[in-house]
């Protein structure tokens, strides 16, 4: 039987976004603001190039929470997901639309698809000195297998292995109980299947937990070193064993400032900031226009934001409504004017330069006249004269429910002036992450929430089987959606057909039938109006001129690669 509290809040890493993990919490993290003062600043000013940290050869980087989890894989809080690819890394990594070696430098299918078989680097060894090897696949793997559970929440591979051998030293096979399409994606994904040491599992291969509070035992270019006794400041030196090609920055410091980073990226306390969760986007746009700072935005739609309606509430459960209420939306404005520009407007649920996203039927377009006709129409009408629709007894007057993070603030307050304009009325009820996530994954008790999807690698699998219309873990088919929000998006399909469909993603392995439950899938989804995207985000970073020479964003922009940034 599957665990329903198994990554059931996946991505708090807003994140994260964005995620939980089994017994996982987070701290909240929440977008800078130029006004606040910096809790971290240093009781003396020095030179700007010294405060970073060590000179030509150290970098600093801002973010808004403590590294509270420790380091450990599978334990997706915002802060340790962002940086888990600094430490460890996976047999395949994704790149420009295909899957290109890692840990493993080639690799080889059966016919019958069950059984994939990798070839390892030779050579590699664990920051702590240990040989990377088929032995230490196996361990990890067997290891993790039941510490992540059954949740697909990270694709469908843990749950179909039934074996996994060392054929050799450097040959490792997965035996699975049926074919799988998704097996390469599923081990691109640095958290959490990056290959910890054998040092990070007890004798009976639980994880020893108190171990990864203050070790990194991976492959990756880095590892940790220490902390100070405030747990604000974290220090990370190179991998002496590391295989690859040597990153430009010897060390590189975290240090945790929540509130105030604009203050201390001018200041020089810092070098680097990343991502829409740790910096709002006037704050970006502030810094970018700053002399000896540089900002750059990626260019991937990774994760789309979204208003998600619960198509069980009266009114809600009106598709005229839906439609309405999306159509009102001016999703260009909101990038442009809410975002800066930095956000691309979302005409679909799943950003289309994901793999797989493809489809023949868009949203709704914006046309706020049309909007108010469409519920004019059907009988919406203001019979009370007291602002709000009303039909058959029934108010068009809901509840969004978002986190309190700060990131959300801007356009639920925009979305409430609109649909008060088009006659529906929105009360908001920001909570806390940890609250957020009880109120609406585990009591499903909500009209109206704002939030956002996956994103790429989980995205768009993990997304697209969240449709399935059922959060029942008991069921005997062993298939259920973690995700309340999303398990409505196929509103206008029947149960029976919206369940049959996203099966196929359990069933299948032929790509192009699964391309059809996809566009079939998302389709339906962009029309029902259950799951209204907002925009995608394109990430951004700033960094100090003076001594960064320029970054490269990964496939997964608002992870952190200090090995991609090249110093001067």
């Amino acid at each position: 039987m599957k665990r329903k509290t198994t990554l059931i809040m996946t991505f708090i890493m807003s994140m994260a976004m964005l995620a939980g993990c089994g017994d996982s919490s987070s701290k909240g993290s929440s977008a800078d603001t130029s006004s606040a003062q910096s809790e971290t600043s240093e009781s003396e000013s020095p030179d700007k190039n010294e405060k970073s940290g060590g000179g030509g050869k150290s970098v600093t980087i801002a973010q808004s929470a403590p590294f509270s989890m420790g380091f450990g894989q599978g334990v997706m809080v915002y802060e340790n997901t962002y940086y888990a690819n600094n430490f460890y890394e996976p047999l395949v990594k994704y790149k420009d639309g295909e899957y290109i070696p890692c840990l493993a430098t080639e690799w080889n299918s059966s016919d019958d698809g069950l059984t994939y078989t990798f070839k390892l680097r030779e050579g590699v060894k664990f920051n702590d000195g240990t040989d990377f090897n088929a032995q230490a696949v196996k361990l990890y793997f067997d290891n993790m297998r039941p510490t992540l559970g059954a949740s697909t929440n990270y694709g469908q591979l843990d749950t179909l292995i039934t074996e996994i051998t060392a054929d050799d030293d450097y040959t490792v096979s997965f035996h699975l109980s049926r074919p799988y399409y998704n097996v390469l994606n599923d081990l691109s994904m640095a958290m959490p299947r990056g290959i910890l040491a054998p040092a990070a599992f007890n004798e009976d291969g639980t994880v020893n937990e108190e171990y990864l509070m203050d070790h990194t035992p991976g492959t990756g270019p880095y590892m940790f070193e220490s902390a100070n006794d405030t747990a604000t400041e974290y220090k990370f030196v190179k991998n002496p064993n590391y295989w690859g090609e040597a990153p430009d920055a010897e060390s590189f410091t975290v240090k945790v400032i929540p509130e105030s980073k604009v203050t201390a990226m001018r200041a020089g306390e810092v070098d680097f900031i990343i991502g829409s969760e740790t910096l709002d986007a006037a704050s970006y746009l502030e810094l970018s226009q700053t002399d000896g700072i540089k900002g750059e935005v990626s260019d991937f739609n990774f994760v789309t934001e979204f208003i998600a309606l619960n198509d069980e509430v009266k009114g809600l459960d009106d598709l005229n409504v839906r439609t309405a209420i999306q159509m009102a939306i001016d999703k260009a404005s909101v990038a442009e004017n809410i975002y800066s520009g930095l956000r691309t407007p979302a005409d679909t649920v799943m950003p289309s330069n994901m793999p797989f996203c493809k489809y023949d039927t868009k949203t709704p377009e914006y046309n706020f006249d049309e909007a108010v006709k469409l519920l004019e129409d059907n009988g919406w009408k203001d019979s009370d004269r007291n602002g709000v629709r009303d039909k058959d007894g029934t108010e068009l007057s809901y509840t969004i429910t978002y986190p309190a993070t700060g990131v959300y603030d801007d356009v639920v307050l925009y979305y409430q002036q609109t649909m008060q304009e088009l006659g529906i009325e929105i009360k908001t009820d920001p909570l806390d992450l940890m609250t957020f996530f009880d109120k609406i994954f585990s009591q499903v008790d909500y009209e109206m929430t704002a939030y956002i999807s996956y994103w790429f690698p989980y995205d768009p699998y993990t997304f697209v089987a969240n449709m399935y219309p059922s959060t029942d873990y008991t069921s005997a088919d062993g298939i259920y959606s973690t995700d309340p929000q999303v398990a409505k998006a196929l509103a206008t399909m029947s149960d029976d057909e919206a369940k049959e469909l996203i099966k196929g993603l359990y069933t299948y392995d032929d790509n192009e039938k699964i391309q059809e439950i996809y566009t079939k899938a998302l389709n339906c989804a962009n029309e029902s109006s259950v799951v209204i995207p907002l925009n995608y985000r394109n990430e951004y970073v700033v960094y100090n001129s003076d001594k960064v020479a320029s970054y490269t964003f990964n496939s997964i922009p608002n992870h952190v690669d200090v090995a991609a940034i090249k110093l001067k």
